[in-house]
């Protein structure tokens, strides 16, 4: 006898009731949700697989998705963290270009705006190198 059903998990796991089955189709396949009053595609679906198989393919692919969850939280976190330092480094790039730091002879000011790890530290850097030159031009 030909499988008639590819896969079939359990659509709530703590209930374990109405199954979401993959049906092969002579046109393909389709998605199903099968409730225990369908018998006919109920008991098709457990004669395939048994409620343990279920069980156990049903956990996997709890188990899959959240790692796949995870992996991509992981990777979207890594990418803002990296948009951040690049936000950040071309504005450190614009501040160096105001002529009151360009001309800064406090060293020790150029080298926090440089080491600075946010916008907050490079804006107060950045005011404190130009305040020190007007103090020192006048």
């Amino acid at each position: 006898m030909a499988k008639r059903f590819k896969s079939a998990l359990w659509e709530n796991p703590d209930e374990k009731k109405r199954i979401r089955a993959r049906e092969i189709t002579d046109t393909g396949s389709r998605e199903l949700i099968i409730d225990p009053s369908d018998k006919d595609n109920y008991d098709a679906v457990l004669a395939e697989f048994s409620a343990d198989e279920i069980t156990a393919r049903t956990e996997e692919d709890i188990k899959r998705y959240r790692e796949e969850r995870y992996a991509n939280e992981q990777k979207r976190k890594e990418n803002e963290e990296r948009d951040l330092q690049e936000a950040l480094f071309i504005e450190k790039l614009s501040v160096m270009e105001i002529p009151e730091i360009k001309n800064t002879t406090n060293k020790k000011l150029r080298r926090r705006i440089r080491k600075a790890k946010n916008f907050a530290e490079l804006y107060i850097y950045g005011a404190a190198v130009v305040s020190d030159y007007d103090r020192n031009d006048t």
